[in-house]
Protein backbone atom coordinates (compact mmCIF):
# COMPACT_ATOMS: atom_id res chain seq x y z
CA UNK A 1 0.00 0.00 0.00
CA UNK A 2 1.54 3.24 -0.98
CA UNK A 3 1.34 6.26 1.11
CA UNK A 4 2.60 10.05 0.64
CA UNK A 5 5.55 8.94 2.05
CA UNK A 6 6.46 6.45 -0.21
CA UNK A 7 6.51 9.41 -3.54
CA UNK A 8 9.25 11.53 -4.19
CA UNK A 9 9.34 13.73 -6.76
CA UNK A 10 12.84 14.17 -7.74
CA UNK A 11 12.15 15.84 -11.27
CA UNK A 12 12.86 19.46 -9.57
CA UNK A 13 16.57 18.67 -9.07
CA UNK A 14 19.04 18.85 -11.37
CA UNK A 15 20.58 15.66 -12.95
CA UNK A 16 23.83 15.68 -10.59
CA UNK A 17 21.94 15.83 -7.36
CA UNK A 18 19.23 13.14 -8.67
CA UNK A 19 21.74 10.70 -9.26
CA UNK A 20 23.24 11.30 -5.82
CA UNK A 21 20.04 10.58 -4.61
CA UNK A 22 19.54 7.23 -5.99
CA UNK A 23 22.72 5.94 -5.24
CA UNK A 24 22.22 7.43 -1.64
CA UNK A 25 18.67 5.45 -1.99
CA UNK A 26 20.98 1.70 -2.83
CA UNK A 27 23.18 2.25 -0.70
CA UNK A 28 20.25 2.39 2.05
CA UNK A 29 19.01 -0.56 0.77
CA UNK A 30 21.55 -2.63 0.63
CA UNK A 31 22.69 -1.15 4.17
CA UNK A 32 19.50 -2.31 5.67
CA UNK A 33 19.06 -5.86 3.95
CA UNK A 34 22.30 -6.77 5.87
CA UNK A 35 21.39 -4.80 9.20
CA UNK A 36 17.85 -7.10 8.89
CA UNK A 37 19.41 -10.69 8.85
CA UNK A 38 18.46 -12.39 12.16
CA UNK A 39 21.96 -13.00 14.69
CA UNK A 40 22.56 -16.96 15.30
CA UNK A 41 20.04 -18.27 18.31
CA UNK A 42 22.43 -20.19 19.71
CA UNK A 43 25.18 -17.83 20.48
CA UNK A 44 24.69 -18.15 23.82
CA UNK A 45 24.93 -21.70 23.55
CA UNK A 46 28.51 -21.77 21.78
CA UNK A 47 29.81 -19.28 23.83
CA UNK A 48 29.32 -21.74 26.86
CA UNK A 49 30.53 -24.39 24.92
CA UNK A 50 33.52 -23.05 24.17
CA UNK A 51 34.30 -21.31 27.38
CA UNK A 52 33.28 -25.06 29.15
CA UNK A 53 36.43 -26.34 26.95
CA UNK A 54 39.58 -24.83 27.30
CA UNK A 55 41.95 -24.98 24.48
CA UNK A 56 44.91 -27.16 25.49
CA UNK A 57 48.44 -26.36 24.84
CA UNK A 58 51.88 -28.40 25.93
CA UNK A 59 54.38 -25.80 26.90
CA UNK A 60 53.67 -22.03 27.62
CA UNK A 61 56.87 -20.35 27.04
CA UNK A 62 57.35 -17.25 29.37
CA UNK A 63 59.04 -14.06 27.94
CA UNK A 64 61.20 -11.79 29.05
CA UNK A 65 59.97 -8.05 28.95
CA UNK A 66 63.37 -7.49 26.57
CA UNK A 67 62.23 -10.15 24.53
CA UNK A 68 58.76 -8.98 24.42
CA UNK A 69 59.80 -5.85 23.39
CA UNK A 70 62.46 -6.48 21.14
CA UNK A 71 62.82 -5.19 17.37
Amino acid sequence: MENSRDIINISDLPEFARTELLDFYEFLRAKHKICSKKAPENTEFSLSRFVSNPIKVERIKRYSRDELHER
